[in-house]
């Protein structure tokens, strides 16, 4: 099958799904994954699709986030250098608040054996990696179980926030452009501003797949964000904009 009737197969998809993860196309054109991602950039430069954290989605539509286990296996090299450089921050830490995200899992991993901190998270993953990884005190969030994001949610873990005061805490996106900080679900509106409001630091990692990419919901103006940590280079006018909100850049590729 070549790149076109790969492309008119997955658009045909698209008709029926309104959106599609990358795993999605794999399976639909019998591709690798570094096939479907050239295919996601040709279909993207055609403006036949937006593109989303995770896949793409029909142009002016919602986008939905593929499966957390799925978008575990992405960018493992790139998300392990993120986290490593956001582990070097931790100095003097405390309590810290580590939030649901397949790059922020691997904080855990470059954790200094010998640090006694007291780690939150609201994420199955994130508390297993805690305890395999380092002698941190771990607490998870009370709450409902997501079988696919694989966190705790509603309303009880919201109200646990106010209970803490983090030195510091580590956040992904969806996305990120000019605007600000996006998120995929509704539900992450409310919690992010809550931690916004219970942290002394707010922490952003973000990959080069979400820059300037804006997802269903603005949730965080760069003001919220004190450092922005990611593995490429910014494009000079989010680079400047950055700066105008006094936010921290760390370009692990630089260093």
């Amino acid at each position: 099958m070549n790149q076109q009737e790969r492309m008119n197969r997955i658009l045909a998809e698209l008709e029926t799904r309104q959106s599609l993860s990358l795993k999605d196309i794999m399976t639909i054109t019998d591709a690798s994954r570094d096939t479907a991602r050239r295919d996601i950039v040709k279909l993207t430069e055609k403006n036949a699709v937006d593109r989303t954290y995770g896949g793409i989605s029909l142009p002016h539509s919602f986008n939905r986030l593929d499966d957390y286990l799925d978008r575990a296996a992405d960018l493992n090299d790139e998300k392990n250098r993120l986290a490593k450089a956001a582990s070097h921050l931790l100095k003097n830490a405390q309590l810290i608040y580590l939030d649901v995200s397949t790059t922020v899992s691997f904080i855990p991993r470059h954790l200094d054996p010998n640090d006694h901190l007291l780690a939150i998270t609201n994420s199955l993953d994130i508390a297993d990696q805690l305890l395999r990884n380092s002698r941190s005190k771990v607490r998870i969030l009370g709450g409902n179980i997501d079988r696919e994001s694989r966190n705790v949610t509603g309303t009880k873990p919201l109200a646990e926030l106010d209970h803490y005061l983090f030195d510091l805490a580590f956040i992904s996106a969806a996305g990120i452009d000019s605007a600000g900080v996006y998120y995929a679900f509704e539900e992450e509106i409310e919690f992010k501003k809550k931690l916004r409001g219970q942290t002394k630091q707010l922490i952003l990692l973000v990959d080069e797949t979400k820059i300037n990419l804006p997802h269903n919901y603005r949730v965080l103006p760069f003001e919220e964000i004190d450092t922005l940590i990611c593995n490429q280079k910014l494009p000079a006018q989010l680079e400047e904009i950055l700066k105008e909100a006094s936010v921290t850049i760390i370009n692990t590729k630089e260093k």
